[in-house]
């Protein structure tokens, strides 16, 4: 048991060590110690591409090189070879705007696990009904034991 464990970690210690002494096609290790790779190595001007964004009238977003005459359109910069987008900061909602959409949240729309008074009465008689119900089970059960 202990040999297959001690072969186990040799093999795994080979395994990450190998690349650091491997050549590749240009003669240099696959993997080297300290910075010595640079950290754009794919990155070129051929790689970084830019594209327009614009929002219409109805709120979606279209994307495209060319933009519709009249519309205010962001762009937007993308380097392919790194596949990563920057991110754009959003502008924040002013305060009328939060407490507009507050006061629409509270009116007309009922909050879950919520009951309407007119409602009341006719869950108290479900709930009775129910627990009639349950009565008679229990006395079901006990009438056959």
């Amino acid at each position: 048991m202990k040999l297959k464990i001690g072969m186990m970690l040799v093999i795994l210690v080979v395994a990450m060590a190998a690349p650091y002494f491997i050549k590749g096609r240009d003669g240099k290790p696959l993997m080297a110690f300290g910075p010595e790779q640079p950290v754009d190595i794919l990155s070129s001007d051929k790689t970084r591409q830019q594209y327009m964004k614009w929002q219409d009238e109805n709120g979606l977003w279209h994307f495209g090189d060319e933009v519709p005459e009249g519309v205010v359109a962001q762009v937007v910069s993308v380097d392919t070879a790194a596949n990563v987008i920057r991110s754009v900061k959003l502008p924040e909602k002013e305060p009328e705007e939060k407490a507009k959409a507050d006061k629409e949240s509270t009116t007309g729309i009922p909050l879950p696990m919520t009951v309407q008074p007119e409602q009341l009465s006719q869950m108290m008689d479900d709930a009775a009904n129910v627990q009639q119900l349950m009565n008679d089970r229990t006395k079901q059960l006990d009438s056959i034991r």
